[in-house]
């Protein structure tokens, strides 16, 4: 990259029209922030994007583009997008990216530059390994064999480059200074992320170098959002990541009694490289020509203290309970251990004193000020997001008794609708991944259900059974005038759609469980969790009296002088759940008159009648369970399907309990179950 070059991304502009070039990950942040810049060049650019259709791809990108402009307060230049923007519908997990035969004759003939492969899993846990490794491995596979294909009888002077980008964290656990060449695949990784963007780089160089094709790898660090603006610019990945979660977290951290301790070197650092310096670096290497070298680092020149940025994120995000520490005490409690497996991908950098070397000019210094902004702002649009929902459309329904109760909904009013029974005590929120889902083939309605999350409805612990849950779920059809429903209980709302199919027969369809958490009493043929024997010795103490759930909330908290087998219940409880989830799942338990109703809730629910109101359903039902599921067992659902009269029991062996909220294939089960109920209704 000359030093002699401007970064002025208006003065890179060519005078002339450049031949086209191919790109990736147009609707993702940094590929999306690149077109916006490279649209301005006179020439084509072909995109690769997912989608039904072109039009559908298309809006999808402009959509995204929108965001991007508006991060600089900029409009979307959709007078250039039109005019020089080809959208192509594929997959990059597909061979040859699923393009079809018009796609790829068309590529073949306009002469491609350079292919800008920018997509990319960004997703870090291990349960995602499998499409981690099948998107940024795979996926870049497919790409370079694409390539091929492009460059095959090219002329050597107008022989396309592939440009990869990846990550300078592709570095993994190395320390000191990382120099811009290649790193052997024999390392030691902090997540699978880096494992795979570092195994990509080394598919690039193998296939590129055995048949004499062009190369470049460009290692991005930390990408924070414009420097122009310190707005997100869309992303949530990074910096922002953890701060949403911190902020996330907040409501539960503030109750803590102890400060969470995250264990770190002091020296630690950040290296934060603003979206749209990055963007400077890559058109001036398209501008100006690449050169021999083949790895480069798009790096600002110092990072900054991981220490002093965590502060900076535990106090503007209100929250004020993080230590960062060189050795952490000793048992510091359950929420300690959640916080570790919640954070646990970016506990790698804590130790992270990387110094990456650049040949080419510097970025412009991220400095304290900046850091202070781009937090200050992205904590603006947490705020923002909340206050406008997850996505739902929300009113208020008062159903018999007056109470006021939360009604959530998405999807075209005038499709079949379906009713989701969440479980006790959990938010909307989550279920909007799967009413997302589903959005395109119902009317998907939820509520929060009364007592917990809604406290503000009065609560008798004597009267608290999923009956007046199933009525609400009644009540609430009946207030939006709607007919005949099908209905999806997860965990315990499994208990409230078997009570409302079995009160209600007319009122609803069909019925899909989803990891049921019911009134089946254990036995020698239905075992129960090590979670759900834990739970239901707890709940019977706490139920008794608030003042009981009162010092079971304050041990949560980090109260001292708790009994040992308490505190080891509580901790075999609290992390059995899903860690990145924590901010719903935490909700019962941050106060202890919430605990005391959830604890009377559950309770009740174990009492009540055996067959879990199965032996009155006759309505067709699928129950699913899953072989990883810490919640609930899947004996349950045998059991349950043993009594329905119309039961079919679907087993997921590699499923959890929180399947619903990741997995497409849950919203599958229930779009052709209740889609098939609904067709032979009609």
């Amino acid at each position: 990259m000359p030093s002699s070059a401007t970064r002025d991304p208006v003065a890179l502009i060519p005078r002339s029209p450049v031949r086209p070039i191919l790109l990736t990950g147009a609707s993702g942040f940094l590929g999306g922030h690149f077109l916006l810049r490279r649209i301005e060049w006179p020439g084509e650019i072909y995109a690769i994007v997912r989608g039904e259709s072109v039009e559908q791809a298309r809006a999808r990108v402009y959509a995204h583009l929108a965001d991007c402009a508006a991060a600089y307060g900029e409009a979307l230049p959709k007078a250039q997008l039109d005019a020089r923007l080809r959208v192509l519908t594929g997959d990059i997990t597909q061979s040859l990216c699923g393009l079809d035969a018009q796609s790829l004759e068309r590529l073949r003939g306009v002469g491609i530059a350079e292919i800008w492969h920018c997509a990319a899993s960004l997703k870090f846990e291990d349960r995602h390994r499998k499409e981690i490794i099948e998107h940024n491995v795979g996926g870049t596979g497919n790409m370079l064999a694409l390539f091929e294909e492009l460059s095959a009888g090219a002329p050597a002077d107008a022989a396309p480059q592939f440009v990869h980008i990846s990550t300078a964290y592709s570095a993994g656990q190395a320390q000191g200074r990382i120099l811009e060449e290649r790193h052997s695949l024999d390392r030691r990784y902090n997540n699978v992320y880096e494992e795979s963007k570092n195994a990509a780089e080394n598919k690039v160089v193998d296939f590129c170098e055995a048949r004499d094709l062009g190369f470049r790898i460009l290692r991005p660090t930390i990408v924070m959002g414009p420097k122009a603006s310190h707005h997100s610019g869309t992303t949530r990945f990074g910096v922002y990541g953890f701060a949403k979660e911190v902020r996330r977290l907040r409501e539960t951290l503030v109750n803590l009694q102890q400060r969470l301790e995250l264990e770190g070197d002091p020296k630690a650092t950040a290296n934060l490289t603003p979206v749209d310096e990055c963007v400077a670096d890559m058109l001036q290497l398209s501008a100006v020509g690449f050169g021999a070298q083949r790895y480069f680092h798009l790096s600002n020149p110092e990072g900054v203290s991981m220490a002093r940025l965590i502060a900076m994120i535990d106090d503007m995000a209100g929250v004020d309970r993080l230590s960062y520490v060189s050795q952490k005490s000793a048992d510091r409690g359950p929420l300690q251990k959640l916080f570790d497996r919640r954070t646990r991908f970016y506990s790698g950098y804590y130790n992270a004193d990387k110094h990456f070397v650049r040949d080419a000019p510097p970025q412009s210094q991220v400095d304290w000020d900046d850091v202070e902004q781009y937090l200050r702002s992205f904590f603006r649009e947490l705020d923002q997001e909340a206050a406008g929902g997850v996505g739902f459309r929300t009113q208020t329904v008062r159903v018999r008794d007056g109470a006021p109760l939360k009604v959530f909904s998405c999807g075209n009013p005038t499709l079949s609708p379906l009713f989701l029974a969440n479980a006790y005590g959990m938010p909307a929120e989550f279920m909007w991944p799967l009413a997302q889902r589903l959005q395109n083939d119902f009317h998907v309605v939820t509520w929060e259900c009364r007592w917990v999350p809604t406290l503000g409805i009065a609560f008798d612990p004597a009267h608290c059974d999923s009956q007046a849950h199933a009525r609400d779920l009644v009540d609430i059809q009946q207030a939006l005038g709607l007919g005949v429903v099908g209905v999806a209980g997860w965990s315990s709302g499994a208990q409230v759609a078997l009570n409302a199919m079995a009160n209600f027969p007319d009122r609803i369809r069909a019925g899909v469980l989803l990891n049921p958490g019911v009134s089946i009493r254990p036995s020698d043929s239905v075992r129960v969790t090590r979670f759900e024997v834990g739970i239901r010795s707890l709940f019977d103490k706490i139920a008794g009296n608030r003042r009981m759930a009162e010092k079971y909330c304050e041990l949560i908290y980090g109260a001292s002088g708790a009994d040992a087998s308490d505190t080891k219940m509580l901790s075999s409880i609290l992390t059995s759940t899903d860690p990145y989830l924590l901010y719903m799942t935490s909700l019962p338990f941050r106060t202890g008159e919430s605990l005391f109703r959830y604890a009377n809730m559950m309770r009740t629910l174990f009492s009540e009648r055996e067959d879990a109101w199965t032996h009155e359903v006759t309505q067709p039902v699928v129950v699913h369970v899953a072989g990883n599921d810490e919640v609930t067992h899947p004996d349950v659902g045998q059991a349950l399907c043993d009594g329905l009269a119309d039961g079919e029991l679907h087993f997921d062996p590699e499923g959890d309990h929180f399947g619903h909220y990741y997995d497409q294939r849950v919203a599958d089960l229930i779009r052709v179950h209740l889609g098939e109920r609904q067709a032979m209704a009609a």
